[in-house]
């Protein structure tokens, strides 16, 4: 058994090093920006390519136009993209091929805002108005579940020095506000403000194939409230959405985005972190969106018999670990997910009652296993990230971050399978943190 002064050397060995990762991604960030070469990616010889957030902006700049009931249409978002890459990047080129943005409506408006602004101004403002709500959040549900202030700092810490989180920041991708609506309904689930949760349920639709696995909950405990505000709250979005861009382009939507899933190879199936991933690599494009839908499908069907039969009779401890389990299954098995979308699973994390690597003395040995592997996440991801790195898998470097990312996964999915099989060998609820709620009653 190693001494405190040692264990607190090796704790404070480890911080510093996740520091320094979260340091190394941010200077890295800030030094193309600088430079002005941050929206532009290589992808190799005389090869290149843009950031996410560039298709973002120009989303943005078609709401404010009077093209906007046409931003599906392909030809569309291809002039305003090369019209952001001439005016407001200042490049000399045009593109014809772009990945066709299949976002939902209400979350290209949420863009226009940041299309006023000038495109850096805008990358960085979008960056920290996403890192400040999915902080404050993940932060409100921390200290609602007892954790101290140092180790909810230290919990922060650790998502932002995740490699999932710096791909996240630096390609200007929208899962930070997810991660915000996740933590924000489950503040409200466990707190028992209904409404609340149910409007934080709607938000999460920004990305839709997440938000239906999080609807199992809600039916499995009877949370009709919640689930009637989610209906409100989507409507208004709905209803919003019509009012700027038409009912003809909602209806069209669904079509829309089968098509765009089937037939753009700039969805990069390959590159996914779900089933799909490897999945695509190994078998025909379409066959492997195909199994992977029918995948999905079963997953729900398979969670929500979950749900009914065993959690919404089981205990506090276990409601709690089965939302984690929900989650990840839902990555797992969902047609898309990339890297950045990882991040998402934090909210869901921070509800499952874990302890410092070093203070899981009386837990079961499935809560010390799953505690001490969240504790070293972000160097388990960075590790990962350092294999695309090595020379001989520089030309597989995304397929190799998309199936070590999908074989982490599985293993998480392992150890709160064991957890939630174990949940009843945890300490009495005196003995533990004071996580909210420590009662069955008390469960919204």
């Amino acid at each position: 058994m190693l001494s405190k002064p040692m264990r607190n050397r090796l704790c404070f060995g480890y911080v510093s090093l996740v520091v320094c990762i979260a340091m190394g991604f941010l200077y890295r960030i800030v030094l193309k920006l600088s430079l002005n070469i941050h929206f532009f990616r290589s992808n190799g010889q005389n090869s290149f390519s843009f950031i996410d957030y560039v298709a973002f902006y120009s989303a943005g700049k078609i709401v404010l136009s009077d093209t906007r009931a046409q931003i599906y249409q392909f030809a569309t978002q291809l002039a305003a993209y090369n019209k952001t890459l001439t005016e407001s990047l200042g490049a000399k080129i045009s593109v014809d091929h772009i990945p066709l943005g299949q976002s939902v409506p209400w979350f290209f408006a949420m863009l226009a805002p940041f299309s006023l602004m000038p495109i850096l101004v805008s990358y960085i403002a979008w960056c920290l108005t996403g890192l400040a709500l999915s902080g404050f959040w993940l932060w409100k549900i921390l200290r609602q579940n007892g954790y101290t202030t140092l180790f909810s700092v230290l919990f922060l810490l650790g998502v932002a020095g995740s490699y999932p989180y710096e791909h996240l920041m630096d390609d200007g991708q929208n899962s930070a506000f997810i991660v915000a609506a996740l933590a924000f309904m489950l503040y409200n689930w466990f707190k028992g403000n209904h409404i609340a949760c149910g409007i934080g349920l709607a938000l999460m639709s920004i990305k839709p194939q997440y938000a239906v696995f999080l609807v199992i909950p809600a039916i499995a405990m009877r949370r009709w409230t919640v689930l009637v505000s989610a209906a409100a709250s989507g409507t208004i979005l709905l209803i919003g959405s019509a009012l700027i861009f038409g009912v003809k382009t909602l209806i069209d939507y669904p079509a829309l985005l089968h098509q765009t899933e089937k037939t753009d190879p700039a969805v990069f199936p390959t590159w996914m972190v779900s089933i799909r991933g490897p999945l695509s690599i190994l078998m025909d494009l379409d066959l492997a969106l195909n199994i992977s839908t029918i995948t999905f499908a079963i997953a729900f069907l398979a969670m929500l018999g979950f749900w009914l039969r065993f959690v919404a009779k089981g205990s506090p401890i276990k409601v709690r670990v089965a939302i984690a389990i929900t989650l990840l299954v839902c990555m797992l098995a969902s047609p898309h997910t990339h890297i950045y979308d990882l991040v998402i699973f934090a909210a869901a994390v921070a509800v499952v009652p874990m302890k410092s690597f070093f203070e899981t003395t009386g837990l079961p040995a499935a809560a010390a296993v799953w505690s001490r592997v969240i504790v070293l996440y972000p160097l388990i991801s960075f590790c990962i990230y350092l294999l695309t790195e090595i020379p001989a898998f520089m030309p597989s470097g995304h397929e190799i971050l998309g199936v070590g990312f999908f074989a982490l996964n599985c293993c998480l999915l392992a150890i709160l399978v064991w957890y939630y099989r174990s949940a009843h060998l945890m300490p009495a609820a005196n003995e533990q943190p004071p996580v909210e709620p420590l009662s069955k009653e008390s469960l919204p």
